[in-house]
C-alpha cells in the first residue's frame, strides 16, 4: 500500500503539529515537561509533535509498507495511531485543518522533520514535516532520530490530557 498526497502548506503556532481523527473534539494536548523532552504528546486518537520552527511549513502525508529512515530529517519519531473514521486531520493551533482519507486500521505513524533552509535572524525557517502511515499489528512508540532539542524520558510517556 502506497499513497502520496501533494505537499500542503500550514502555519505552525505554539510549536506543535497535531495529527488526529477528525471527530476528536479536543485534539491538542496539555504538554508536560516529559512530552516536550520526547518531542510528542500522545492521546488516544490524537498526537501532537513538537516542531522546529513557528513559521509556514510544508506538510507531506503518505502511506508506506514499512518504516524507513529519512536521511534528510534531523528528527524522526514513531508513534502508534489508529485511524477510526477514515478521515485524518493535520493542524496546528489557529491554523487551517488539512484532511486526508486514510484507510481505517492500526498504524505506526512516522514523523520526520526536515529543515528546508537555514535559521534566519528571527529564529524562524521553513521546514517540511513528513507524516507516514505504516500499517502495523503491534505499533510501538520510539525515537528513530533525535536532534539536540530532545531529551526523551525512559520509558516514553504515552498519555496526555487534552488542553481545554
Amino acid at each position: 500500500m502506497y499513497r502520496d498526497w501533494s505537499i500542503q502548506e500550514i502555519t505552525i503556532s505554539y510549536s506543535q503539529l497535531a495529527v488526529f481523527n477528525t471527530k476528536v473534539k479536543h485534539p491538542f494536548p496539555d504538554w508536560k515537561r516529559d512530552h516536550v523532552g520526547q518531542g510528542f504528546a500522545w492521546m488516544d486518537g490524537s498526537v501532537s509533535f513538537g516542531t522546529l520552527s513557528d513559521s509556514t511549513c510544508e506538510v507531506l502525508v503518505r502511506t508506506a509498507d514499512e518504516v524507513e529512515e529519512n536521511t534528510d530529517a534531523i528528527r524522526s519519531i514513531v508513534v502508534p495511531f489508529s485511524v477510526r473514521d477514515e478521515t485524518v486531520s493535520v493542524a496546528s493551533v489557529m491554523s487551517v485543518e488539512l484532511r486526508y482519507e486514510v484507510p481505517r486500521d492500526r498504524y505506526e505513524l512516522v514523523f520526520h522533520a526536515i529543515p528546508l533552509e537555514g535559521v534566519s535572524d528571527s529564529g524562524l525557517y521553513r521546514v517540511r514535516y513528513e507524516l507516514v502511515f505504516v500499517r502495523s499489528d503491534s505499533p510501538q512508540a520510539r525515537i528513530l532520530k533525535q536532534d539536540t532539542e530532545l531529551f526523551p524520558p525512559d520509558p516514553l510517556v504515552m498519555e496526555a490530557e487534552p488542553a481545554v
